[in-house]
């Protein structure tokens, strides 16, 4: 493409006013004025035209060389390399390729997977210039971003497993605890009864009837309690004790009454008595004796103390003085000694438990199982576990008062609850490999192995088992099971004392304020109280704390909260202000100021050691030291202290031969076979084989011999002669050292006796010459066997064996009945044997294989049914034997084997029988509605159900305009505007309607809602049946249009000017000009045409020879030659011409033209005048000319005389009739006659045939006629055609009936009214073609579309007429206005000073500027400005918006503001003020004048 230059011509116009002089003024000869001038010239100017040529270019990377025909040479440039690639220069390759792409210029993506699937592992996927590996679902991409690690679901809440969850490769699997088995959803765990677990609860033994069921079987002599586990003797103490008030003891079959210690037996022999032990002098008390309920306590005289012994007393050294003996006691008059105040009697001691009183004081004492406290108030608990144990066999634990036995694991305890006996049954311990059977009884306990991780608790899953309760930190722990509890499982929640109460696991109890313990039967240790003795006590002075509330329970003297009042250490009294006098650190009692004196003290100062033996507080203990041989006893907890060459705890022993001295630490030195003094050391004289001793009167001890006693035997420990050391040896044995046994067949001592003949292998005894009988054999010679029950040695041991099962009476091993195997033939056969000692195997499908223990009959496991359980419960039916009938509802699945219902979506409840809840839908209901505004969702699938008045997948729409109800299925009757109500349909109309579907207009003369104001305009005006407001009619004005136009004004409101001429008148109305006689037009303008006159120029003119008339009086205005009122009349002889005014000059006898005024008559006129043609028949000047047409249908010329034809003939003579399709003159003119008709020769009128009219036959007959000119009628029915010949109807569409007079029914349309009609919202069908009728609104071939915009009606075709781009109801077609407009047609603008929305808001504009009739923006006037106009244009501007800059300066003038004109200054003018003035001599008052321009 070439862009070309060229210059082409235009010819330019240039006007100017040039100053001229010219004549003609008016009151002078000459005067200056100013004319046009015109120049034309010719210029060129400069334009480019586009020149196309075709031009050949190589594609991008290649090149054309030497004019070679085509591009064959590759060049690298940029945008030749795709995707990255690089130009690479020299080289056949043209790009350099990224990885992932390759090809000349780099534009194939290379396909990665297709080679050793790209490196992946799995999947690999190609991508666009690369690829990337992707892991089947199980797995994650490792870091590598090719190979596939394994997910572990299990990390994430237990892979959704109840129990334990199994991770494998790409998956995993949920595994059950033992004793459950999985549920059909692969998670859940359900309990499996089994006798692995607990011993299934049963207390003797558990027979495992199949995997899912077992029985209780118990020992014989036992019956199966109630409950199915527990067994029990028929014990008569079973029921309400035996009648028993303490214990119940069995005396073979009858019960006997025991009571506890400190009661007897009643004389009926079953309610206890209390022993007054003060009564039967067993107390032995020093001083008195107090009975108490089943004990006593012992009491001690005033000025006595008891003894830590309980019954001992020791005198307190108290002196009471008294005050009355010295001065009178300080009385002015009479001094009384007190007497005693019985402290106890009035509840001021303070005793916790007892109390006695005595004279001048009173002392504290304590229930059995407890001892006074130091304070001398309180009371201790003792502790009877120190003192041997408290007879317990294994554990004693103390309590408050008393104390409990407990047993080791693997024991229990016995009746007495002291002894322990070992448990019967298996211990289990579950650990991570499974179950392990220890040799012990087994208890109700499991010992758990922890595992590596801590384990976990699931909230989702019921835990039936409780196994998650271990501790995750213990290396092991033994859980009870069965709801026991504590050391050996031997506790209940019916061992809970002083008030506990089980915990909710059953594992212990919980102790109310002030207990502890695991049947919280131990007090809160000392300084401690409430719940769980967790709170310190904040008692003082050595008050005690009450182990419940934490309140201080004070000594005497001391007072208080926290017994924080009172008197400090080593003072007493009420006012603290005596001092005690204890010795060695003694405390002081805080009422009396008696010393308390320490274990080891004694004395009123506590300053005395105990006396020599005796120990312990009050130094009320007796040492048990031998006294001869110890020097004395620790006088505080009685240690003997042995004298030198004594030994042991009591200094019972001498010190052993070769030791002397203190603590027989120092050894002899004397000489061989000279013995030491076991106290000093000194050696003895030399006593003969056999003695010892200082006087050598001591025998050897035993296994000692020889001088001085220094040999040991060497017996084989026989003894030996003291002297010689010769063995002594026992019966049996024989041998210088007693080594040997009697040889066979000899007993006794010396082997002198022979033995007996033993049988059954019995062996002779050595020592007795009895027969030692094998196992299995007893009597003199072991001659019989072991009576039934019994084996082993001497028949002695008992046979176990159980459940009818035969004892070897040699081992005692049992051979077991069908059904039963073990140790003692008490376990029934495991799942899947039976027969005698379990020997035999199950042949049972589907389960454990189980089957009955004795006949070997299979049980099958629940589910399952037939012969070998192999098959699974038919449909409906579930359990053991597939007796239960399935209870699942609603299509859900039931689980052969428990009956669980796996619900299908939608359903909940044990059997399926309840649709989920309100809000939740889906599997297991665990999908959540989403439902809006009131919707229900379907508990299935979820899909929303919406109230009347929404839609929506989720109801969160509300209906479209112009339906409602459930679905919005329902069109709303709302017209005119009105609000249809999207739920019920009702309609809210707006202002001027009202009726249900607001289609009824207010009553004439009255708006608004409900209609309810009555209208005020007057004259025809239009209310608004909206706000009332008066629209007038045209030629009216005024708030309710009560005054007529002003002259002049016309139309609504009166605004528009009349513009009649010619004295019309203005309609005030219309506007229409009424316009005066003669003229015509919209504003009266024009006159009236020719030929018409008068009054809207309605009259015709009557004048002849075609003259006009006056158009307003309709007089003829006659053409020259013419006269006479109507111009018919020629001029009279000899005038001529316009109005005859003209006189003939014709000689006389001459005729005169009338017009011309020529002398003599043209050829073939005559008269007067010549205004007449010549006759028929004449011709020529004058007329006097005889023509010489003689044949028929001729006619002569007038002028020249010539014969012609008629019209319609020709031929020589005129005697031939035009051709057909021929006529007028000489046959010239072709006829126009259509369908057949026929021409008239003459004029050329058309004679139509049947069914046709017209001028030319081009028009067929009219409906409902037929025949010759139309002339007869049809009887067809409405709408049908008939005929134009025949008259026969034509049913059309949409017709039926001989004289189609049938439409057809409603809802059909078309030929035969075959076809149904489909039309929406009230359209009605057109019964001929089906086209749809809309109602008003509605348009589109089924009226399912609203009317565009700027239409309305009946199928849209209005054309909305509201004007200014306002819009319009589609179906009323009532102007909305915008902004600015009113009117019916919002054709108005808002009035001057009005403007907005109906023209309600008054403009704010300034010096008379107008406001924007839309937005009230004033517009101000050319010299103002501001946004009120209300200021004037800065100096040097003018015009609107003070824009324009003046340029009049210097030159003698000012332009006005506006813009308009200049003032010049005196002696300019012109548009600038740049002109001179000329003189005043030539001027005169033009002059003048123009200097004021």
């Amino acid at each position: 493409m070439t862009l070309v230059a060229q210059r082409q011509p235009c010819v330019q116009a240039f006007t100017r006013m040039v100053k001229v002089w010219k004549q003609g003024c008016v009151g002078q000869s000459w005067c200056m004025g100013y004319e046009r001038r015109t120049a034309y010239y010719t210029a060129y100017r400069q334009v480019y035209r586009q020149d196309y040529q075709t031009v050949n270019k190589c594609c991008p990377g290649w090149s054309q060389l030497n004019g070679e025909a085509g591009c064959l040479y590759p060049v690298c440039s940029y945008g030749v390399c795709f995707n990255g690639g690089r130009c690479q220069e020299g080289s056949t390759q043209l790009c350099d390729c990224p990885a992932g792409f390759s090809g000349p210029s780099c534009q194939y993506d290379v396909n990665e997977c297709e080679e050793t699937n790209g490196g992946c592992e799995a999947l690999c996927c190609n991508t666009i210039g690369s690829f990337y590996c992707r892991c089947p679902p199980g797995l994650k991409l490792g870091e590598d971003g090719k190979t596939c690690q394994d997910i572990d679901e299990c990390q994430v809440h237990n892979g959704g497993c109840q129990h334990r969850c199994i991770n494998t490769r790409g998956s995993y699997y949920c595994e059950c605890h033992p004793g459950s088995r999985l549920h059909v959803d692969g998670r859940t765990c359900l309990a499996v009864h089994s006798c692995a677990i607990s011993n299934g609860g049963c207390e003797h033994y558990c027979v495992q009837q199949s995997s899912a069921h077992f029985r209780c079987r118990c020992k014989p002599n036992y019956v199966l309690a109630e409950d199915g586990k527990h067994c029990t003797l028929p014990d008569p103490c079973a029921v309400q004790n035996g009648g028993c008030m303490h214990e119940c003891r069995l005396d073979g079959t009858r019960p006997r009454c025991d009571c506890r210690d400190g009661f007897i037996l009643a004389e009926d022999r079953k309610t206890c008595q209390d022993v007054d032990e003060c009564q039967t002098e067993t107390s032995n008390c020093a001083h008195g004796c107090h009975n108490t309920l089943g004990s006593y306590v012992c009491v001690c005289n005033a000025a006595y103390e008891l003894g830590s012994d309980g019954k001992q007393c020791y005198r307190i050294e108290m002196e009471i003085v008294n005050s009355c003996e010295s001065n009178n006691g300080g009385c002015s008059h009479h001094c009384q000694h007190s007497t005693d105040v019985d402290e106890c009697g009035e509840q001021s001691s303070c005793c916790e438990q007892d109390c006695t009183n005595y004279p001048g004081g009173y002392e504290c004492y304590c229930s059995a199982g407890y001892r006074l406290s130091s304070d001398g108030c309180s009371c201790n608990d003792v502790d009877e576990c120190l003192a041997v144990n408290g007879g317990c066999e294994h554990t004693c634990q103390n309590s408050a008062g008393s104390f409990q036995c407990f047993c080791r694991r693997g024991f229990r305890l016995d009746e007495d609850r002291q002894s322990c006996i070992p448990l019967e049954d298996v211990f289990e311990a579950l650990s991570s490999g499974g179950a392990t059977e220890f040799p012990l009884g087994q208890p109700r306990l499991t010992l758990i192995q922890d595992y590596s991780l801590p384990l976990e608790r699931y909230d989702d899953y019921e835990d039936d088992e409780g196994e998650l309760r271990a501790e995750s930190n213990l290396a092991e722990k033994f859980v009870c099971l069965d709801d026991t509890f504590g050391n050996d499982c031997s506790l209940t929640c019916d061992d809970c004392t002083n008030g506990g109460k089980c915990n909710q696991w059953k594992t212990g109890c919980d102790c109310p304020d002030g207990w502890i313990g695991l049947i919280c039967n131990q007090t809160c240790p000392e300084g401690f109280f409430g719940q769980n003795c967790s709170f310190p006590s904040k008692c003082k002075n050595g008050a005690s704390c009450d182990p419940v509330s934490g309140s201080c329970r004070c000594p005497p003297g001391v007072s208080g909260e926290f017994c924080q009042d009172g008197c400090p250490k080593g003072f007493f009294g009420k006012m603290c202000n005596k001092k005690c006098n204890c010795a060695n650190n003694g405390r002081c009692h805080r009422t009396y100021g008696a010393c308390l004196c320490d274990p080891g003290l004694y004395g009123r100062f506590c300053h005395l050691p105990c006396p020599k033996w005796a120990f312990g507080p009050g130094c009320s203990e007796e040492c048990r030291c031998v006294q001869q041989n110890a020097l004395e006893c620790h006088r505080r907890h009685g240690t003997c202290v042995c004298k030198p060459g004594y030994r042991g705890s009591t200094c019972k022993d001498e010190c052993d031969p070769g030791s002397f001295g203190h603590d027989c630490v120092s050894r002899c030195t004397c000489p061989p076979g000279v013995s030491c003094h076991h106290v000093t050391g000194e050696c003895q004289r030399k006593c003969p084989p056999g003695r010892h001793g200082g006087n050598c009167d001591q025998e050897c001890p035993e296994g000692k011999f020889g001088a001085g006693c220094a040999h040991s035997c060497n017996c084989s420990g026989a003894v030996c002669d003291p002297v010689t050391g010769q063995c002594k040896c026992p019966a049996g044995t024989s041998g210088k050292h007693c080594e040997d046994l009697c040889p066979e067949g000899f007993w006794g001592p010396g082997c002198s006796q022979t033995c007996p003949v033993c049988e059954n292998g019995g062996v002779c005894d050595k020592h007795n010459g009895s027969c030692l009988c094998p196992p299995g054999f007893m009597g003199r010679l072991c001659q019989n066997s072991c009576p039934s029950g019994r084996f082993g040695q001497g028949c002695q041991m008992k046979c176990i064996c159980e459940n009818n099962a035969r004892c070897d009476g040699v081992s005692g091993r049992c051979t077991c009945a069908a059904g039963w195997t073990g140790h003692h033939c008490r376990k029934a056969c495991d799942a899947g044997h039976w027969g005698p000692d379990c020997a035999e195997t199950c042949d049972c499908r589907n389960g454990d294989g189980s089957c009955d223990p004795v006949t070997g009959q299979c049980n099958c496991e629940a589910g399952y049914t037939g012969h070998q359980c192999q098959q699974r419960c038919p449909t409906g039916m579930f359990g053991l034997g597939c007796r239960q009938r399935c209870q699942c509802e609603n299509n859900a699945l039931c689980d052969h084997v428990s009956g669980a219902c796996t619900c299908q979506q939608g359903w909940t409840g044990t059997y399926c029988e309840k649709p989920c809840p309100w809000g939740f839908y889906g599997l297991d209901c665990q999908e959540k509605c989403l439902c809006l505004n009131g919707g229900s969702c379907n508990h299935i699938n979820g899909e929303c159900s919406c109230p009347a008045g929404w839609i929506g997948p989720f109801c969160n729409l509300t209906c479209p305009a112009g339906s409602y109800g459930e679905g919005c299925n329902q069109t709303c009757s709302c017209r005119n505007a009105g609000i249809c109500h999207p739920a019920s349909g009702q309609c809210a109309c707006a202002s001027g309607w009202t009726g249900p579907s607001c289609t009824e207009e207010c009553p004439e003369g009255f708006y608004g809602a409900d209609c309810l104001h009555r209208c005020l305009c007057q004259n025809g005006a239009f209310c608004n049946k909206t706000n009332g407001d008066c629209v007038c009619a045209s030629g009216w004005r005024g708030a309710a249009c009560e005054l007529e136009c002003d002259v002049g004004r016309f139309g609504e409101e009166c605004l528009q000017q009349c513009d009649c001429e010619n004295s019309g008148q203005c309609d005030r109305r219309t506007g229409r000009c009424r316009c005066s006689a003669g003229w015509i037009g919209e504003r009266c303008e024009r006159a009236c045409d020719p030929g018409l006159f008068g009054s809207a120029c309605e009259a015709r003119c009557q004048c002849a020879r075609g003259a006009s008339c006056d158009h307003v009086t309709g007089e003829c205005r006659c053409p020259p030659g013419w006269r006479g009122k109507l111009c018919d009349k020629a001029c009279l002889p000899g005038s001529y011409g316009k109005d005859c005014e003209q006189r003939c000059s014709c000689p006389r006898g001459t005729s005169c033209h009338h017009v011309t005024g020529e002398c003599g008559c043209p050829p073939g006129f005559m008269g007067n005048g010549c205004e007449q043609t010549c006759l028929p028949g004449t011709f020529g000047p004058n007329c006097n000319q005889v023509c010489q047409c003689s044949e028929t249908n001729q006619h002569c010329h007038p002028v020249a005389g010539t014969c012609y034809c008629a019209p319609g003939f020709h031929g020589p003579r005129c005697d031939r009739i035009c051709e057909e399709g021929r006529y007028g003159p000489d046959c010239e003119r072709e006829c126009q006659c259509d369908n057949g008709g026929r021409c008239d020769p003459s004029t050329g009128a058309c004679e139509c045939p049947a069914g046709f009219i017209g001028a030319r036959c081009n028009t067929t007959c009219p409906a409902g006629r037929f025949g010759p000119d139309c002339a007869r009628v049809a009887a067809c029915g409405e709408g049908a055609r008939n005929d134009p010949v025949s008259g026969r109807c034509l049913c059309g569409a949409g017709r039926r009936g001989e004289d189609c007079g049938h439409g057809c029914p409603p809802g059909w349309f078309g030929l035969g009214c075959l076809h149904r009609c489909n039309c929406s919202n009230g359209g009605r069908c057109d019964a001929a073609t089906g086209d749809c009728s809309c109602g008003l609104g509605w348009t589109g071939a089924r009226c399912d579309e609203e009317c565009p915009a700027g239409m309305f009606g009946a199928d849209c075709r209005l054309k909305c007429d509201c004007r200014n781009n306002s819009t319009c109801d589609r179906v009323a077609g009532a102007c909305r206005c915008r902004p600015g407009h009113y009117g019916r047609q919002c054709e108005h603008s808002c009035p001057p000073g009005l403007y907005g929305p109906s023209c309600q808001l008054q403009c704010d504009c300034a010096n008379g500027a107008s406001c924007h009739p839309a937005t009230g923006q004033c517009a101000c006037p050319p010299g103002y400005r501001g946004a009120r106009c209300h200021r004037l244009c800065e100096q040097g501007t003018f015009g609107g918006g003070c824009a324009q800059a003046c340029n009049c300066e210097g030159r003698g003038g000012v332009r006005s503001r506006d813009g308009k004109m200049f003032l010049c200054s005196s002696g300019k003018t012109g548009p600038r003020c740049d002109i001179g003035v000329p003189p005043r001599g030539g001027g005169g008052r033009d002059a003048q004048h123009d200097n004021s321009l």
